[in-house]
């Protein structure tokens, strides 16, 4: 840690409290990730009464493109709504919450969406992104914004659109995330949120607000950006039309809440000092929290704004995980769970296997969109449970790597809380747990997106108890692993290979990648 964390809200960011807060409270949350959206009431004490989950669907329209169609998602939440409804009738909910996956809403002059949102998998602005570098250097944009240059952040996005779509560019309006869609359409009102600024790559993190400099030099207009927020803020309240349609009672409030790898940090525990935590999904993020506006030399570390004053969120979105482990075992028609004491009984290294999981491109630590999945070593005696154990291991190999950059800038976390989908693999935990040499925790509520907005709306309901205060009495650790000497010994040398094969075949992959755009 950097330093003291204060634990308290600042006056100036306190909501205000109403005049009589109920002993229990219940909230409905929205949280939609990139295979699915889920619906659950949680009570004030952090206890997850029931839940409804239905599918989303990502489209791909072309290679590279990762988009999400806005009324589609709208109905799934309306299903998932009506669904909770019913098993609580007669509940009056105290405030509901939204998170989802980090997404652009693109809006006309009558805030319709123009297009599909635009996703954070979304990698078609790679030419806007070298553009940008051409334009403004790369240690001058990472100062400003605590960021690299990357086809993720929402600026290329938007100067892909300036010249591939201006049906789009030549109408928009404004531009709010994903999840501020579905605020717009409860409550009628436009807002967004400090997290979805801080991906913009427009956004002084240290000043905390749009870079003048950065909109003109990229020439986007500061006005297509609404009025933001610190996630626990009330957004609006639920519209009597919508209200009625979907069982909520008009007027209840809506919390502005985040995205959902945002969210999930603090549903896990990140402002306890010295806890670093991976939200292990379809894709990995690792975050500290810290009092120190790092400048890490490599670049490599997102320097991120933090609900607490005066704070940051270090660490990075990596790139695929448990999507990549997921499309192997449908390949090879099995599962983790299926095989788990083979992948147990395997040594360290899966007998001689490195894979490289970036299916959809490293971000972090790496930052090289073109660089996707591979696999070295492979023989004929290796099997699934090889396959799948190496999986495991490259992705967390990759969050060493991470963390020795954290080192190298003086963060040093001594724990590894890891929630999420991909923290209910126990080998999975503990070969993150070997590899990192951290001691890892599993809380006993994984779902920490969930959780994280569920704080949000208790925090903006109450301002007289802080989030270290609330989050102390929800989160309650349920599993610990601590690092074998002898498995971490094995892991730090085969990371060194790892990161040397990516460095020594960057140049293969980009030519592949350069290949696979060609229209032959």
């Amino acid at each position: 840690m950097g330093g003291h964390i204060p634990d308290r809200f600042e006056p100036s960011l306190r909501p205000p409290r109403p005049p009589e807060i109920p002993e229990t409270m219940y909230f409905l949350v929205i949280e939609c990730g990139t295979s699915t959206c889920r619906a659950a009431v949680i009570s004030d004490r952090g206890n997850i009464i029931s839940q409804s989950r239905l599918p989303i669907r990502i489209e791909q329209p072309k290679p590279l493109f990762a988009e999400i169609d806005t009324q589609h998602l709208w109905r799934q939440v309306q299903k998932l709504i009506l669904s909770e409804n019913e098993k609580h009738p007669g509940m009056r909910f105290d405030a509901v919450g939204i998170s989802t996956m980090l997404g652009y809403v693109f809006l006309d002059k009558a805030d319709k969406p123009l297009m599909p949102a635009i996703i954070y998998m979304d990698n078609r602005a790679a030419v806007e992104s070298e553009e940008i570098r051409q334009l403004i250097s790369e240690t001058v944009f990472y100062s400003v914004t605590g960021r690299r240059v990357s086809p993720l952040l929402l600026a290329p996005k938007i100067k892909w659109l300036a010249k591939n779509r201006p049906d789009v560019f030549n109408r928009l309006e404004c531009i709010i995330g994903l999840k501020d869609e579905i605020i717009r359409r409860l409550t009628g009102n436009i807002q967004t949120d400090i997290a979805h600024l801080d991906y913009s790559g427009l956004y002084n993190v240290h000043r905390a607000e749009l870079d003048n400099d950065l909109l003109d030099a990229l020439e986007i207009k500061k006005s297509l950006f609404p009025s933001s927020g610190p996630a626990f803020a009330i957004a609006g309240t639920v519209m009597a039309r919508v209200g009625g349609k979907l069982g909520l009672t008009p007027g209840t409030p809506v919390v502005t809440g985040s995205s959902d790898g945002t969210t999930a940090m603090y549903g896990a525990g990140v402002l306890e000092e010295g806890n670093a935590v991976l939200v292990s999904g379809t894709t990995d993020v690792l975050m500290l929290c810290t009092d120190t506006a790092i400048e890490d030399a490599t670049r490599s570390l997102s320097l991120n704004s933090c609900i607490l004053p005066k704070t940051f969120l270090v660490g990075g979105p990596l790139g695929s995980s448990g999507g990549s482990l997921h499309y192997f075992e449908e390949l090879l028609n099995t599962s983790v769970g299926k095989l788990e004491d083979k992948i147990a009984a395997l040594p360290p290294g899966s007998n001689g296997l490195l894979f490289f999981p970036g299916f959809t491109g490293e971000r972090s630590p790496y930052w090289k969109e073109h660089l996707t999945g591979g696999i070295v070593g492979l023989t004929f005696e290796h099997k699934q449970q090889h396959l799948l154990r190496a999986i495991m291991e490259g992705c967390a190999l990759r969050i060493l790597r991470l963390l020795e950059i954290f080192s190298q800038n003086g963060l040093n976390p001594r724990t590894l809380t890891i929630v999420g989908g991909g923290s209910g693999v126990d080998i999975w935990n503990q070969i993150r747990c070997d590899a990192t040499g951290l001691e890892v925790r599993k809380p006993a509520v994984t779902e920490a997106t969930c959780l994280g907005t569920a704080l949000f709306c208790r925090a903006g309901l109450d301002s007289t108890r802080s989030f270290h205060e609330i989050a102390g009495e929800w989160l309650r650790e349920v599993k610990r692993y601590i690092p074998r000497e002898n498995h971490t010994i094995v892991y730090r040398k085969l990371a060194i290979l790892f990161n040397n094969f990516i460095a020594i075949n960057e140049d293969i992959y980009q030519n592949l990648s350069d290949m696979k755009l060609q229209d032959f």
